[in-house]
């Protein structure tokens, strides 16, 4: 797989996971264990966005034999 393709895979991940916690939110909010899944999620979906912006970078700035040291 292109590393275009793994950043859009990662953005819809991110963005399910994203309304998956909101929807909790909003429907559970009373349920003390569906708030604590849907923050789970939240930084599930945060953690999807942040992995999809490094793959982003490294595919524009890819780095040169000299830098890693090999």
């Amino acid at each position: 797989m292109r590393r275009i393709e793994n950043v859009i895979l990662l953005k819809v991940i991110g963005s399910g996971e994203l309304l998956a916690a909101l929807a909790m939110f909003w429907f559970f909010r009373e349920n003390i264990p569906a708030l604590i899944g849907a923050v789970i999620l939240l930084g599930l979906s945060i953690n999807s966005f942040v992995q999809a912006h490094k793959c982003y970078l490294r595919q524009y700035s890819p780095r040169n034999e000299t830098e890693t040291g090999e």
